[in-house]
């Protein structure tokens, strides 16, 4: 458990302390923000979530790797892909395995940006192609169903450097396929995400978020059955190393018993880097010091 917070102790402080860049990193961790990626760049990213208790017996025995894709394909229309990958016990233990996880596919479009308010839709398909017969994996893993969301997205601009987020969202889940056991009906639910950033400076993100989800049926799967009232808080901190490319790492807190039940807190840790498609990834020079500029997202008289 040491060596878990040492790694988590480290990954902040990279962030923190890595050299300054170009660029503003402008999204929380988990909740959604209505700003999307630029027209015609791409995002690839890359994210660590595991799961873990004080007492190491009780933590979660699951770690799941995600890298993502996202692509700006018009002013304020984004696609975005994830694959996940589920590391089912912990390494090292004799049965420890990997397995395929779901692969969501999700469409956001930012409909209003004005100065002060901005609101987006955001709809995702859960393709299950992730392990639907470990009834440990909570609905929002890997879990093999078949699932549908939908978020309405509302952001706040208080400043260019104070934003306040809103997502409402419901969830369907689908029915696992246990094999020879019965199959599972993993109720549907509905998630409230509230958020705060602030831009330290011009490369260093920080803020808060704090998600609610309540699902329609105490028994969320068939080894936690009474867990439906879930609050968690998230503190953020975001650091852009180089220009597009953003660091991040965080821990979320479990709030309510439902949820510290199953987790006390998860460990996220990842990157992302955005580019623009037609001039391809803006790598270093060799032996150069020169700052590459930054590229701005096109803003429409509406905006600031």
């Amino acid at each position: 458990m040491n060596a878990r917070l040492s790694t988590f102790a480290l990954a902040t402080a990279v962030c923190l302390l890595s050299p300054t860049a170009w660029a503003k990193p402008y999204r929380a961790m988990v909740t959604r923000t209505a700003e999307t990626t630029r027209n015609g760049n791409l995002e690839l990213g890359l994210r660590y979530q595991g799961f873990f208790a004080l007492e190491s017996d009780k933590a979660l025995p699951y770690h799941q790797l995600s890298p993502s894709i996202r692509w700006g394909i018009f002013d304020n229309l984004e696609a975005n892909v994830y694959f996940e990958v589920l590391g089912l016990g912990n390494p090292g233990e004799d049965n420890f395995q990997l397995a395929f996880g779901d692969i969501p596919l999700g469409l956001q479009w930012t409909f209003f940006e004005s100065s002060p308010f901005a609101l987006a839709a955001y709809g995702r398909v859960v393709f299950p192609t992730g392990p639907s017969d470990q009834d440990v994996i909570p609905p929002e893993l890997s879990d093999g169903t078949w699932d549908f969301d939908g978020t309405l997205v509302g952001e706040l601009r208080v400043s260019k450097d104070l934003r306040f987020m809103l997502n409402a969202t419901y969830l369907h889940h689908g029915t696992r396929d246990r094999g020879a056991l019965p199959d599972f009906d993993v109720p549907d639910a509905v998630q409230l995400g509230v958020a705060g950033t602030y831009n330290i400076d011009n490369f260093t993100l920080v803020g808060l978020e704090v998600i609610g989800r309540r699902y329609f049926a105490n028994a969320i799967t068939p080894a936690w059955t009474n867990n439906a009232n879930q609050v968690e808080i998230i503190p953020v901190v975001r650091r852009e190393v180089y220009p597009g490319l953003v660091l991040e790492a965080v821990a979320g807190i479990a709030v309510t018993p439902d949820l510290s039940d199953i987790y006390q807190f998860r460990l996220l840790l990842g990157g992302t880097y955005e580019f623009d498609l037609a001039s391809g990834p803006n790598l270093p020079e060799k032996g150069s010091t020169k700052k590459p500029a930054p590229k701005k997202k096109p803003t429409s008289k509406s905006r600031r």
